[in-house]
């Protein structure tokens, strides 16, 4: 696998001396156009660690999420009352550009809290992919349930359990002999880096908020194009009882599999091979104190090809706290823990998780330089049973910029 280095650490000190410009015309708002009906932001964001030769923050755009450089620019578009056009755009590590977003937000009735989007949608199941920005995150890694390459992919499957097994902890470079044969990258319980393509609802009625969705892809492959004329429905209600705390519940189903690789199996349909995922969340803030969680359990229905077959789904179970605690105006610390684990399934010769479990802890602190330019620092430790690369400890710096 060919690497490209990052050169984050000359960003960030290009990016610190926005601290002293800060107060010198760069902007601190968002940048209003024509009255009004346009709006322009920004998010800029370098990141370095050292190398990360067990993948544990690998992505499935070959890159580590911990040594990046990305540039977020996002527009607004206020044609009507009831019309709202939005976009971002997103280039990250020098070489992937992408619309990250770009959809219509209809609201047909203005006075109520209610609204449908079009496009490419925000996220609608879970808890951190709705906050998936730098200056949302508490620290600078991602979570393990929205980053951590798996070895399942769309267009690619096991014939048997003993190939599955022989790819635990392979997830940034796996291959099967079953659809496409070339070496790629696997896929996460739930992709963070990605958004899906449909229809969104989105409503709130006093203490309750609820967005329910319609896409192309499924939580672990988001798409623009559609590879297999499936659908995938998710849905998500919260409630708020009071401001300082919110309790989430997610749910989706969707097709999974490509249609080329469907076709190319004996015996099943596109319909049959679903990824179903099942979430909770809750948020907790008092004084200086905020304390988050989450829970994800995804299971993925594969075919059977050959003994010894894989004829139960998949299942993998993501739990994560994580918390935050303000020790002055503008300083924090921050730390969060979380495990990865998956069920077992029997080979020949043993009976084993089909992917290696995975624990991570994170520690850091951060500092607001000015109201929206954020250093951060942390160290975070990861232990994986399985793997050429079991236990890894990197520390990893960021500046962050947003307007």
């Amino acid at each position: 696998m060919r690497k490209r280095p990052v050169h984050a650490l000359t960003c960030l000190l290009a990016l610190s001396l926005t601290a002293e410009a800060a107060g010198q015309g760069l902007p601190t708002e968002p940048v209003s156009l024509g009255g009004g009906r346009i709006v322009l932001g920004a998010e800029i964001t370098a990141t370095a660690a050292p190398e990360d030769p067990g993948f544990f923050n690998y992505t499935n755009y070959e890159y580590s999420a911990l040594r990046n450089v990305r540039v977020s620019v996002g527009a607004e578009v206020r044609a009507h009352p009831r019309l709202q056009l939005l976009g971002e755009l997103r280039f990250d590590h020098g070489r992937v550009f992408q619309p990250y977003g770009f959809y219509a937000r209809i609201r047909p009735w203005p006075a109520k809290r209610f609204d449908l989007q079009v496009g490419r949608v925000p996220p609608t199941f879970g808890a951190f992919a709705r906050r998936g920005y730098a200056a949302d995150n508490l620290l600078i890694g991602v979570p393990l349930a929205y980053q951590y390459l798996t070895s399942l992919r769309a267009d690619a499957v096991a014939a048997n359990v003993d190939e599955l097994l022989r790819m635990r902890a392979r997830g940034w470079l796996t291959n099967f002999s079953v659809g496409n044969l070339a070496a790629e990258q696997g896929l996460p319980l739930v992709n963070g880096f990605r958004w899906d393509t449909g229809v969104q609802a989105h409503g709130v009625a006093n203490h309750i908020e609820w967005t329910a969705a319609v896409t192309t892809g499924s939580l672990s492959n988001p798409r623009v194009d559609d590879d297999n004329r499936g659908r995938q429905v998710a849905g998500r209600v919260a409630w708020r009882p009071v401001p300082s705390v919110v309790a989430g519940l997610s749910v989706a189903r969707g097709a999974f599999l490509s249609r080329r690789l469907a076709r190319a199996i004996a015996g099943i349909t596109v319909e049959d091979m679903t990824q179903r995922a099942l979430g909770a969340d809750v948020e907790y803030s008092v004084g200086r104190a905020l304390i988050r969680s989450e829970w994800i359990r995804s299971r993925w229905s594969l075919p059977a090809v050959e003994a010894p077959a894989l004829d139960e789904p998949l299942d993998a179970t993501s739990l994560l706290v994580e918390g935050r605690y303000r020790f002055w105006p503008g300083v924090y610390a921050a730390a969060r823990a979380e495990r990865l684990g998956f069920s077992a399934v029997t080979g020949t010769t043993q009976r084993l998780e089909w992917d290696a479990p995975v624990v991570r802890y994170e520690v850091g602190i951060g500092w607001s330089v000015t109201r929206n330019i954020v250093l951060k620092s942390s160290w975070q430790r990861n232990e994986r049973d399985g793997g050429r690369v079991r236990h890894e400890s990197l520390g990893a710096v960021q500046l962050l910029y947003w307007f």
